[in-house]
């Protein structure tokens, strides 16, 4: 697996990369990086996989851009002056060699190894919506789906000539989270626990400015990017429904799309078990 990833911002692609590494049955050979700083998002990911005790992982930055950040990325995890080295590879070229793939970011990366040539024959995307999106007592819009919508172009591109083999949809995933009980046990474990135990308490900070202080308060973060890995080794937790898929335009923005004509089929997932989620991810990342 090769793990492509905006790290750094929300605190749900750290816990994603530590299942990741904690996973019997993840064969991580590496992680490449997308969204504004990539560098330094890359640095996050090697910092973590460093306090895991997983030097054999390479780290790759691939595509940034500006409007992908929002300030907070690195504090909790790098030092100030620290040197972390990343792979001289551009992580694009990563993708190029890629058998299985997840993609927990914009598809920037994606795109751009397609039309290198890549092709992945597993592919999984957090991101999509085939359901109503509820999320703080009401409805979003598709264009709330970020992994899609921030570089639409693309996802466009990307998605329809390298479809995924399982989609895990921002419907779905709006529902699961951590509690603070959660993440305190996260603070009681090894180096790596501790390390996204702090990115997660920075990341509720940012949450709560950016909702206005209505994040409910016994939800620490949610789980949108764990749930993509661990639904491609595990799925007791979720139900799944395979389904014709194509993404298209819709006004300014792009979204996913049922399409019983022009769709490829994919597996997608239409339903969680929150409990069984959180058991899942705790159980691996605390031993």
């Amino acid at each position: 697996m090769i793990l492509d990833t905006d790290i750094g911002t929300d605190a749900d692609d750290a816990l994603a990369l530590a299942l990741a590494i904690r996973h019997p049955d993840v064969d991580l050979r590496a992680v490449t990086t997308v969204s504004g700083d990539a560098h330094r998002r890359a640095r996050i990911a090697r910092k973590l996989l460093l306090l895991a005790g997983r030097d054999d992982v390479e780290v790759a930055a691939g595509i940034g851009f500006a409007g992908g950040e929002l300030g907070h990325e690195g504090e909790g995890i790098l030092e100030d002056g620290e040197e972390i080295e990343i792979s001289e590879r551009d992580g694009v070229d990563l993708l190029v060699e890629a058998d299985e793939m997840v993609t927990i970011g914009p598809q920037t990366n994606l795109a751009a190894a397609v039309e290198r040539g890549a092709r992945i024959r597993r592919l999984t995307v957090m991101g999509g919506a085939f359901a109503p999106i509820v999320d703080l007592g009401g409805t979003q819009p598709p264009s709330a789906d970020h992994n899609l919508v921030c570089d639409g172009e693309a996802s466009l591109r990307a998605l329809n000539a390298a479809p995924p083999t399982l989609w895990v949809p921002l419907d779905v995933s709006v529902a699961t989270y951590l509690t603070p009980g959660d993440v305190e046990h996260l603070h009681r474990g090894d180096e790596l626990c501790r390390a996204v135990a702090r990115m997660i308490d920075v990341w509720r900070v940012v949450l709560r400015r950016l909702t206005d202080g209505a994040y409910p308060p016994d939800r620490a973060v949610a789980l949108h990017d764990p749930l993509a890995i661990a639904c491609t080794v595990e799925r007791s937790f979720v139900t799944v429904e395979r389904l014709p898929v194509r993404v298209v335009r819709d006004g300014d923005h792009v979204r996913t799309l049922v399409d019983p004509l022009n769709g490829v089929s994919a597996d997608v997932v239409r339903s969680v078990d929150v409990t069984a989620l959180r058991e899942f991810l705790l159980g691996h990342l605390l031993g």
